[in-house]
């Protein structure tokens, strides 16, 4: 077998799954990560009590065992991609989604309306990185916009930094949810109260900072493209007094990325040209791409596959 150079970009589950297995097949591997750890969303992104820190170095440290080099503080972009993919026989783009959709109603930009990965993120940087941020402090009404796993853990992030009320507001109902019925059993047993069919319309502030949301009462229409009921308005509506709105309504990529345009995209995820399992080849020759950067937010368990996959596959070439 050829002892081949790769570069991975992302220290997330995709990446460590790749390196892991490349390093095992005795390739040199260099992991870029924009943090300055290791473990991606599993450490930064999912609260202590869903995934313990302890659990995400069992990732991390084999690949450190085996003589992975972690390169840490790079914040990288497509251009610095196409330099690699000079210096590297394979380039492996295994970085997830860094944006959180906004809301676009009135009110999104009042003090007290937030962004779920942000608050996720301050959250765990002090309760499970220990590392020296503070972490958030809440009070009075916070009320959740999404019914995604990464909402229930807002949710409980939220409960546990001092609201005294939370609440989850989502469009459809309870049966088409995108969580697991887990996540939201586990939310609820917490505290936190579910309002479904309810869908924000307005954010409503006094002297600059959250105060309500206004909401409209919906019902479920004929299935739309992703094949749930379409969530459609009834002219009804009513108003949750709230210091806080947290909008957890889905990640998207950070189009900022892609500054040259050699690598092709669509509204800032990479677009295949072709595919060897779960390995996605882009539509520059050595670089590859896998994870939530390709298929949109999706399992940890998906994007596992994904970095196991590219490692095959680069230890198929090597064998050829």
């Amino acid at each position: 077998m050829k002892k081949l150079k790769i570069a991975i970009i992302g220290a997330g589950p995709a990446g460590l799954a790749a390196a892991k297995d490349l390093l095992t097949a005795g390739h040199s591997v260099d992991i870029y990560e924009r943090e300055n750890f290791a473990g991606g969303v599993m450490a930064f992104g999912i609260p202590a009590f869903r995934i313990k820190m302890e659990a995400v170095m069992r990732s991390v440290t084999p690949v450190q065992e085996l003589g992975g080099n972690f390169i840490f503080g790079k914040d990288l972009k497509e251009s610095d991609f196409l330099n690699l993919a000079k210096e590297y026989d394979y380039v492996y783009l295994a970085f997830g989604l860094t944006k959180v959709r906004h809301l676009g109603i009135p009110g999104d930009d009042l003090e007290g309306s937030l962004n779920a990965l942000e608050f996720l993120r301050d959250f765990n940087f002090e309760d499970k990185l220990n590392l020296l941020n503070s972490k958030p402090s809440l009070h009075g009404t916070a009320v959740m916009v999404g019914a995604g796993n990464v909402a229930m853990d807002v949710a409980r992030c939220a409960v546990r930094s001092g609201a005294e009320r939370t609440y989850i507001v989502y469009r459809r109902d309870r049966a088409e949810a995108p969580c697991t019925p887990r996540e939201m059993e586990e939310a609820e047993a917490d505290g936190v109260v579910c309002k479904f069919l309810t869908n924000p319309v307005e954010i409503i502030g006094e002297n600059g900072h959250v105060t309500a949301v206004k909401c409209e009462i919906m019902t479920l229409g004929e299935p739309d493209a992703s094949g749930r009921k379409s969530p459609v308005g009834t002219g009804e509506y009513t108003t949750i007094a709230c210091d806080y709105v947290i909008s957890a309504i889905g990640q998207i990529p950070d189009q900022a990325v892609w500054n040259v345009g050699e690598i092709a995209t669509d509204h800032g995820y990479v677009k295949a040209v072709a595919n060897y399992g779960e390995a996605f080849q882009t539509s520059v020759s050595n670089i590859f791409t896998g994870g939530d950067v390709v298929k949109g937010a999706k399992t940890i368990g998906v994007a596992l596959k994904c970095g196991k996959d590219f490692a095959k596959y680069v230890n198929e070439q090597a064998n050829a």
